[in-house]
């Protein structure tokens, strides 16, 4: 078995690299050996916007496009209804357009990773929201161009969210608070506002207040925050309380 083994992963590795004269092959591949090449050729980077519905099959559950030069083109052909996990790490290309289609296609998603992602803007966020309601994990972290409506859909819609970063954007108090007094205020565990230089003590004073559950909270690096807010977290901090925090008192 060993042997086989062996050759099947010469043999994807062989396909992988060459994928591009393999196409009418790779279509007819069973779901097992497209899951082995999936695995190699997004190490790889070599998925693209031209074979990414060659390789895919509708019972993929995790894919991971961060090294890979797709754009809104590759997200439209994504129609993997199983697909739990996607991570889509400095995909730059990609916009809310092709967000949307993911949303349409992949309603079961729950880990969704935008980070550095500067072309997504609220409606990619508000699609995402909406059409995936078992979102638990979603990184929005130098995602500029989203705003308070993306944190507020998403607390409006995703009641089983329970981590998401959104360091380094343009959010104010407003969306933080619509994200805490959402529908997900009991799940959330986890919360990264870090470098949000709009954000002030009403931010943090809103997560205290709703979302009883926050085990880790790290503000460092927002400005318009004080001390104010660390002495709120005096008494938050210790066993089956808040286990991590991290700010910076300006």
């Amino acid at each position: 078995m060993a042997a086989v083994d062996s050759l099947m992963n010469l043999s994807a590795v062989s396909v992988a690299q060459y994928a591009e004269q393999y196409s009418d092959c790779i279509k007819t591949l069973p779901c097992g050996a497209k899951d082995k090449l999936v695995r190699i050729m997004t190490a790889q980077g070599t998925v693209t916007d031209s074979n990414i519905d060659q390789v895919l099959h509708p019972g993929i559950c995790t894919l991971d496009l961060q090294n890979c030069p797709i754009s809104d083109s590759a997200l439209k052909k994504i129609h993997c209804p199983q697909l739990r996990t996607i991570i889509l790490t400095k995909c730059v290309r990609i916009t809310s357009e092709g967000l949307e289609d993911l949303a349409s296609h992949c309603p079961c998603l729950k880990v969704v990773d935008l980070t550095g992602c500067t072309a997504v803007t609220d409606a990619g966020v508000q699609a995402l929201a909406r059409n995936c309601k078992w979102l638990e994990v979603v990184s929005l972290m130098e995602c500029t161009s989203v705003s308070d409506v993306a944190l507020t859909e998403l607390g409006a819609n995703c009641r089983f969210l329970y981590s998401i970063y959104f360091g380094g954007t343009e959010v104010t108090d407003d969306g933080v608070i619509g994200l805490a007094t959402g529908v997900c205020c009991q799940s959330l565990k986890e919360l990264q506002m870090v470098r949000c230089r709009n954000l002030t003590d009403k931010a943090v004073a809103a997560v205290l207040s709703n979302c009883a559950n926050i085990r880790i909270f790290n503000f460092h690096g927002c400005p318009l925050i004080t001390d104010k807010s660390r002495e709120a977290l005096h008494n938050l901090t210790g066993p089956n309380k808040i286990q991590h925090v991290s700010w910076t008192v300006y």
